[in-house]
């Protein structure tokens, strides 16, 4: 049972974190303050910053699906954060850079559902409950002072969620999208490759492994949700003036301007 002083930390987390993005604003990590902080309680502030946030809900972002972010970040498991209404960029758009702290960026391979995903679903189920894939860029930011912190820090800060970027959507038809090659350029200049097995083995495990982790929470996975199913390279850092563009085989690209 949670107690009046666990709920008032989430509350107090909440609020600092919200202020944090308002205001472009740099703060400690939550377990400076917090050393006990669980993994509960994290998923708890996030919930409740999204709340105090009031915009809808379009769906999830995986985090640290691939081995290069949880190596480079010194995380050793997936998780999860919201995506908000207002927070899609449009291909070839450009990222407003005065509203992130520190931006960093990443090839994904997004899914769009079309049907409830709860409980186990097989591959074939996944499969069917799949409207589109589309190229996708996660520009991932943290309300943190710098990019060090723990895994319960960054599920609190829903998993670091700041802006994405879709490209043309297109029915997923009998592919392998573990098979599916990426490459980012920065500039015109490819700074790394990746592929779909980046993604916890395929973009569909780490799609059903959302749907898991959901039901363990007691919710599902809604129809027309958009999911990016993990950095299939290592985040990297973009400045003002600077293009980014993925390439992916069979899907297509994306590309951003800061």
């Amino acid at each position: 049972m949670q107690t009046a002083l666990r709920a008032t930390l989430i509350e107090d987390a909440a609020t600092r974190l919200l202020d944090a993005e308002r205001s472009v604003r740099r703060i400690a990590p939550l377990t400076e303050a917090h050393p006990d902080l669980s993994e509960p309680e994290a998923y708890a502030i996030a919930a409740r910053t999204f709340a105090l946030r009031g915009k809808e809900q379009v769906g999830y972002k995986l985090g640290y699906t691939s081995a290069a972010m949880r190596a480079q970040m010194k995380i050793d498991r997936p998780n999860y954060g919201r995506l908000a209404a207002g927070t899609e960029i449009r291909d070839a758009g450009t990222v407003d850079g005065d509203r992130l702290v520190h931006p960093l960026i990443e090839p994904e391979i997004a899914l769009r559902t079309r049907a409830d995903l709860h409980g186990h679903p097989d591959a074939q189920e996944l499969r069917d409950a799949i409207d589109a894939v589309m190229p996708s860029l996660e520009i991932v930011d943290t309300r943190y002072r710098s990019y060090r912190f723990e895994a319960v820090d960054n599920i609190a800060d829903n998993s670091s969620s700041a802006r994405f970027v879709l490209g043309p959507p297109r029915p997923l038809k009998g592919e392998d999208l573990a098979l599916t090659t990426a490459e980012l350029a920065i500039n015109g200049q490819v700074v790394a490759g990746g592929i779909g097995a980046d993604a916890l083995g395929s973009p569909l495990t780490a799609l059903a492994w959302l749907v898991e982790r959901l039901a363990a929470e007691g919710s599902t996975l809604p129809a027309g949700s958009i999911i990016l199913t993990g950095g299939l390279t290592r985040a990297y850092p973009v400045m003002p003036g600077q293009a980014a563009r993925a390439s992916f085989s069979d899907l297509g690209q994306v590309g951003v301007q800061f």
